[in-house]
């Protein structure tokens, strides 16, 4: 197989991955490595596919071949931390994320996975540093800033916990997470009057789900106003009416 029909089959085979068609992308992946197995990309690719099949001992196989044959290659390193994270191989993960920045200080998903784990492990000034290294590359990412804003609260550096919430709504003003993230941290600062207007927003624009009537009478029941609190739980209800969350609410009211 020359370099010009090896390239043609890898446009193949990436086509079919992200058309999720695996077991045709694998294929070509494995008839690639069978001509020459050191196509360090083609076992990269492979991994990624056994990783979302989960068969997680064949995903490592194959991307701990790719960093044998190129461990220069910043993301094949990145994947393997994340590879290696989702197995609980938490120490080796990081030292593969760290390999990878420093092989590439733009490439933003290992800052983030870095963010991820080190707040997993309650080390926030660590995971604090990595997602605001991941910001200063795409300073738009709305899952940096939610996590941004959920390690703030956690650490009750309210206001700033506060910036980045505003952050992801402005950043993705019509999706429900962000209100309802933020609503949670005004929740339980006590701001219940802001929490019902972003809530509020949502139910106009006809998103919300159950739980975000749930946290309206949360928040209406923080302002003793019982009447409100009572109907947006039982708005909950008319959704889901197993939603065992929210029957509990009517009843402590």
């Amino acid at each position: 197989m020359s370099k010009f029909i090896i390239k043609q089959a890898y446009a193949e085979a990436i086509d079919l991955q992200q058309r999720n068609q695996f077991d045709e992308a694998k294929q070509i992946y494995k008839k690639i490595l069978s001509i020459d197995d050191t196509e360090a990309n083609a076992h990269h690719l492979l991994s990624l596919i056994y990783l979302v099949e989960k068969d997680h001992k064949l995903a490592k196989e194959h991307i701990e071949k790719a960093v044998d044959i190129a461990p220069n290659v910043a993301i094949f390193q990145s994947n393997y931390g994340g590879l290696l994270y989702s197995i609980g191989e938490t120490q080796k993960a990081i030292k593969a994320l760290k390999a990878s920045v420093k092989l590439d200080k733009k490439l933003l998903q290992s800052y983030y996975s870095l963010g991820v784990i080190y707040s997993d492990i309650n080390e926030h000034e660590k995971a604090i540093k990595s997602y605001n290294s991941a910001l200063d590359i795409n300073n738009d990412s709305v899952e940096t800033h939610n996590n941004l804003a959920n390690i703030y609260s956690a650490i009750s550096e309210n206001e700033k916990a506060r910036t980045h919430f505003k952050k992801t709504i402005d950043l993705a003003p019509t999706e429900v997470y962000p209100r309802f993230n933020m609503s949670i941290f005004l929740i339980k600062a006590g701001d219940f009057k802001e929490a019902i207007s972003i809530l509020n927003e949502l139910v106009q624009n006809n998103t919300a789900t159950k739980e975000v009537f749930n946290n309206l009478g949360i928040a209406y029941k923080g302002l003793e106003d019982n009447e409100n609190a009572k109907k947006m739980f039982e708005e909950a209800l008319k959704i889901d009416d197993k939603f065992d969350l929210a029957r509990k609410n009517i009843e402590n009211l």
